[in-house]
């Protein structure tokens, strides 16, 4: 049986609902909240509900064919974009939505790379906002409203924020804008001022093992564990849950190891072999060749070197925990208990929290299309050097 809701934040879906009672959706609003905590299924999952043709007798089993089109990204009154290449075509675009109707917390390589841009006078574009703003001047063909979702709002270009702020400050009657961001950095002011704030925490543990265990047929544990990594983010843990992630993390796990053992050489391999979207030699199966899940794409390999600094961080964060509160503390990473341990013995909480900062700084460089080998090269020696310096203090 196919899907026949999005996994949308309840609590929020409640605001939402009390809300249109109230009669006062016509000022768009501005969905933050940290990745993978739920935004765009629950911006989503209202466009499905605000436009369902039978509320009373809709559900599993019996939807309503607004319900149908909306699941499948086929509605005529609710439209999608975000980041993506200036030249996406359509059938580009028809695979993306495919994508998220098997996985609706997916997101394309490019998404990390690319910007929610203008789109061509003449031709726009299917991911551009001038495209959703030929949407939204459009009367509704179906349903009462017209929902329109802009996701990674704070990946608009300046040209289209700027093209898109007099839709925002005067919306057309009967429609619902959702605007998505995991914060206000880099989003004009304007835009700030014109909508309704809404924000998001990263999901609950035990509620987001109870979603992940329905959607995917991994055993509970493997599950839980994926979740506890992921810190609430609902795509980080699914993605954990992938083969060849569960390698990325042994790799960032490793990767760790060595800067604590001051490993250059071993450190600097590393950094090369991401460059060039090598899985790591040391993690590769026994018998696996060396091309073994290779990346071709500079977009996958942007994402996979992200993916790894932020499970780095987690090994840093797990240290910073045992060095604070000892046996109390629940390690994310079971498995590292005694690397974080020995770090724990070593390092200093200070210089810990400057290297998260510092892992952060270098994750925001490589989302900015700076050089993935030379910036992690970098990084490493910068994390070895602090490595030595508490060793010696």
């Amino acid at each position: 049986m196919g899907r026949t809701a999005f996994p949308g934040r309840q609590a929020v879906l409640d605001k939402l609902l009390q809300i249109k009672q109230s009669d006062k959706l016509g000022q768009p609003f501005l969905l933050m909240g940290p990745e993978g905590s739920g935004k765009e299924n629950t911006a989503l999952e209202f466009a499905r509900l605000l436009n369902c043709a039978a509320p009373d007798t809709c559900g599993p089993g019996r939807l309503c064919e607004s319900c149908v089109k909306t699941l499948g990204f086929q509605h005529p009154d609710v439209r999608w974009i975000g980041p993506a290449p200036a030249a996406i075509k359509e059938a580009e675009v028809r695979d993306l939505f495919d994508a998220k109707i098997a996985n609706p917390f997916f997101q394309p390589p490019y998404a990390a790379t690319s910007f929610v841009s203008i789109g061509d006078p003449e031709n726009p574009g299917p991911l551009s906002v001038r495209s959703i703003i030929h949407f939204l001047r459009r009367r509704a063909f179906q349903s009462p409203y017209k929902v329109a979702v802009v996701a990674d709002g704070h990946r608009m270009n300046a040209a289209a924020a700027n093209a898109f702020l007099k839709t925002l400050e005067e919306p057309p009657p009967a429609t619902v804008i959702f605007v998505l961001s995991t914060g206000t950095e880099g989003m004009l002011p304007t835009i700030l001022s014109r909508c309704q704030k809404v924000r998001f925490e990263p999901w609950p543990e035990a509620e987001l093992v109870t979603l992940l265990s329905t959607m995917t047929d991994q055993p509970e544990e493997a599950v839980s564990q994926a979740v506890r990594v992921s810190d609430g983010n609902a795509r980080r843990a699914l993605e954990l849950l992938k083969p060849e992630t569960g390698m990325v993390l042994d790799w960032a796990a490793q990767v760790f190891g060595w800067i604590q053992e001051q490993r250059h050489a071993l450190a600097g391999i590393a950094a090369d072999e991401i460059h060039r979207g090598l899985l790591g030699h040391a993690v590769l199966p026994e018998g696996a060749g060396p091309k073994t899940g290779e990346l071709k794409d500079t977009a996958s390999r942007r994402n996979r070197a992200i993916q790894l600094c932020e499970l780095l961080n987690l090994h840093y964060s797990d240290t910073v925990g045992l060095i604070e509160a000892g046996d109390q503390w629940p390690c994310r990473l079971p498995s590292m208990v005694s690397v974080t341990g020995q770090a724990a013995r070593q390092r200093q909480t200070a210089t810990l929290l400057k290297d998260m900062e510092r892992i952060d700084a270098a994750r925001g460089d490589i989302d900015r299309n700076l050089n993935i080998g030379l910036v992690l090269a970098v990084l490493f020696e910068e994390l070895i050097e602090n490595v030595r310096r508490d060793q010696i203090r």
